[in-house]
């Protein structure tokens, strides 16, 4: 070994750990964005079940527009209320964001539920439209 190479192989070993560590590093950092955008998918999956079981409920209630109107439309509808409080249970941050529906004349109940992730500087949504025949 000449005096030229001496400390070259504690230096190859010290570019391997840099290296290493940089992998390790975006990996935990990979790990990380999945955790938040499984967390996410979480949100929207339980924010269309609720839309989804106030339609149901609307389905197999009494479906002139009058009555309709009276218990599910926001912000006083009594089953609406009852559901809201549900939403509020299930989903972050509704109670800054509170969900909405509207039915208009021709019974299109339009429903709105808001949430927003614990960190996140702005509300998600979701929105279901339904037309309630009867």
């Amino acid at each position: 070994m000449t005096t030229h190479q001496k400390g070259s192989a504690l230096l190859e070993s010290l570019i391997a750990i840099l290296i290493f560590s940089m992998g390790i590093l975006a990996i935990v950092g990979l790990q990380a964005a999945s955790i938040k955008n499984t967390v996410g998918a979480k949100y929207r999956t339980d924010a269309s079940m609720l839309a989804n079981q106030v339609i149901g409920q609307m389905w197999t209630d009494d479906k002139t527009n009058a009555t309709l109107v009276a218990n599910y439309s926001s912000p006083s509808g009594a089953k609406y209320l009852t559901w809201k409080a549900n939403v509020a249970l299930v989903l972050p941050g509704v109670t800054s964001n509170a969900p909405t529906i509207t039915i208009d004349a021709a019974n299109a109940a339009t429903v709105t539920i808001w949430w927003q992730s614990p960190g996140e500087s702005a509300p998600h949504n979701y929105v279901a439209i339904a037309r309630i025949n009867g």
